[in-house]
């Protein structure tokens, strides 16, 4: 077997591999965030999603976590929720009200009502202007994948999309259908052998019946004269 073939072969297979692991990743999660919020809505509770992924765009947490890192988040309760933690929650600045953000906790106020969390990025000079709620928390930063939004923000392009999933599909398919020739080749070679034998094989023994034949003739014929 050539190199190159050997080279395709391995990268096929740990492309199949990594795309399996994925899809078998995203069925548990999917099926985990239905069960999860089938129980949530039997018990009359509005829940975050169990698990979350999100990627980063701002600055906001360099060094730690970089512009286009991803992070995983778990929903946890608020007990779970301690100093220097990192969360993903719903901002209530003005500037970014209802959007998710990823900051640390820097503090934990209680005030009077109820405990709220101060935050702040760790690339930021003050802390977030507004101090979050409990249920204003989407969840708690458990996994940091680096740099996974350049290959999103490439997928989103036409070029992106062809490079990553298409190609990769298309040489998969194209490398099982050649197997699937090779093999139906090596089985059709393998017959026309078998057939070549069998008459090679049926051929020996007319001549031998022929021979066997000829010999009682002749045996018949010297006892005739006799």
């Amino acid at each position: 077997m050539s190199t190159f073939k050997k080279i395709s072969r391995f990268l096929s297979s740990v492309l199949f591999y990594s795309i399996l692991s994925i899809l078998a990743v995203v069925v548990i999660m999917f099926l985990a965030y239905f069960i999860d919020q089938k129980i949530g809505a039997q018990k009359g509770e509005k829940r975050n999603p169990l698990f979350g992924a999100y990627i980063i765009i701002s600055e906001s947490m360099i060094p730690n976590i970089n512009v286009y890192d991803a992070v995983v988040t778990v929903r946890v309760s608020q007990d779970k929720i301690k100093m220097n933690d990192i969360i993903t929650f719903i901002s209530q600045e003005i500037e970014t009200a209802g959007t998710p953000i990823t900051h640390r906790v820097i503090g934990i106020v209680d005030t009077g009502t109820g405990i709220k969390y101060r935050t702040k990025g760790d690339h930021n000079n003050t802390a977030d202007f507004a101090l979050i709620a409990p249920n204003e928390v989407i969840g708690k930063v458990y996994l940091r994948i680096p740099m996974i939004g350049y290959i999103q923000t490439f997928m989103t392009k036409p070029i992106g999309w062809l490079l990553i999933v298409v190609l990769p599909c298309l040489f998969i398919v194209t490398n099982d259908v050649l197997k699937l020739i090779r093999s139906s080749s090596k089985k059709e070679e393998q017959s026309e052998v078998i057939e070549e034998k069998l008459k090679n094989s049926n051929f020996y023994q007319s001549n031998v019946l022929d021979l066997n034949s000829s010999e009682e003739t002749q045996s018949e014929e010297n006892n005739d004269d006799l």
